[in-house]
C-alpha cells in the first residue's frame, strides 16, 4: 500500500495536497455528498472540510451549491477540470506501476492478477 500511495502522491499536481484529492475523489464517486459526509469520510473536523472544499471550489476541482430541498445542507460536485485531474492521476499512476511490472514473467504476472482477484472478492464485503 506504501508504493501505491507513493505512485500517487509522485501523480499529484504539486498544488493539490493528498488530502484534497481523497476530497475530489470522494465527491467525484459520491455527487451531492455533503460537507459532514466528507469530513466523515476524511476523518476531520467539519470547518477543517470545509476550508477544503473552498480551495478545492477557488481552484476550479470542486463545485458546491446550495441544496434543492434543504438550504442549510451544501450539496458538492466535481467539476469537468477535476474529472480530468483524477483522469491525469490515475493514468499516471497506472503507468508507473505497469513499470514496476514489467520484470515480472508471464507466470508471476498470472499470480498477481490471481491475488489481486482474490483480494478484491475478499475486500467487496467489508
Amino acid at each position: 500500500m506504501d508504493t501505491f500511495r507513493g505512485v500517487m502522491r509522485r501523480q499529484l499536481d504539486p498544488s493539490l495536497s493528498v488530502p484534497q484529492f481523497r476530497a475530489l475523489r470522494f465527491v467525484a464517486d459520491r455527487r451531492g455528498s455533503s460537507i459532514s459526509e466528507l469530513a466523515a469520510f476524511l476523518g476531520v473536523t467539519l470547518p477543517t472540510a470545509s476550508a477544503m472544499v473552498e480551495r478545492l471550489v477557488r481552484s476550479g476541482h470542486l463545485e458546491s451549491r446550495v441544496a434543492a430541498g434543504d438550504r442549510r445542507r451544501t450539496e458538492l460536485a466535481a467539476t469537468a477540470s477535476g474529472v480530468a485531474l483524477m483522469k491525469l492521476v490515475r493514468r499516471g499512476a497506472q503507468h508507473d506501476l505497469a513499470q514496476h511490472l514489467l520484470d515480472l514473467s508471464n507466470e508471476e504476472l498470472a499470480c498477481v492478477t490471481q491475488a489481486m482477484s482474490l483480494l478484491q472478492r475478499s475486500f467487496s464485503h467489508a
